[in-house]
């Protein structure tokens, strides 16, 4: 089930890329996407962002033309919660495991297609088990249910 709550970033100077890539994660179940086309757009969206954006996708060599390292960027920014970071077109999402998935940062050698950003949004969005509320005690155990059953035969609609 996707949080379709999630704040991503879309970082491409192609409008082509991140139209792309934008239908890609519409057709995923995700809405709260914000486009950009330069890296100047993406500092100062994610410095005066109110909350943390929960994914950035973005190409890499938009923040390299600014002489930024975009990966380190999103490691020390405290507003970017996960990173997807491709370098220009097939590929496979690595696994991770369940125990680093705080902050999932991950370079791709291509731009992600929909296998692998639907790999990737399964890794990041996936459902936390919290606790485990205990049934009642009619309902658990099969024991004898909680409520008496009745018949209900003799209706009006049946007469």
């Amino acid at each position: 089930m996707t949080n379709k709550t999630l704040r991503i970033l879309i970082a491409d100077e192609h409008p082509y890329q991140r139209l792309q890539l934008e239908k890609l994660l519409n057709g995923l179940g995700y809405y709260r996407i914000a486009p950009v086309e330069s890296f100047d757009e993406l500092q100062r969206l994610v410095h005066c962002a109110l909350q943390p954006f929960n994914l950035l996708v973005g190409n890499i060599e938009l923040a390299s033309h600014a002489g930024v390292d975009l990966a380190r960027f999103c490691r020390v920014s405290t507003q970017i919660q996960h990173a997807l970071l491709y370098h220009s077109r097939n590929l496979k999402v690595p696994a991770v495991p369940q125990t680093e998935r705080q902050a999932v940062n991950v370079s791709l050698p291509q731009v992600p297609d929909n296998e692998a950003l639907e790999a990737f949004m399964a890794i990041i969005d996936a459902p936390i088990l919290i606790g485990k509320l205990p049934l009642p005690p009619g309902l658990a155990g099969g024991g004898p249910a909680a409520y008496p059953r009745r018949n209900f035969a003799h209706t009006v609609f049946n007469r």
